[in-house]
């Protein structure tokens, strides 16, 4: 009978682990370019923000498509 008791509690804590969602991170860091301009001071520094989500999973990155030689082609 305990035996019952403590298979139907086991698989009550499996199905609560199985069951839970995480939510997704979402990250922002702020990348520096360096640029000329026309005017003094000449050399500034540009910002933007680059924003992601972190996946909760694992997945595979595509690989690059290769760019073709079209040097010297006519």
């Amino acid at each position: 009978m305990q035996f019952k008791y403590t298979l139907i509690a086991l698989a009550g804590v499996l199905a609560s682990f199985t069951t839970q969602t995480f939510a997704a991170e979402v990250l922002t860091a702020p990348r520096v370019f360096h640029t000329v301009i026309q005017q003094s001071p000449y050399l500034v520094e540009r910002t933007t923000t680059v924003t992601w989500t972190q996946s909760t999973t694992i997945t595979e990155t595509a690989a690059p498509t290769p760019i073709p030689d079209t040097v010297g082609t006519a």
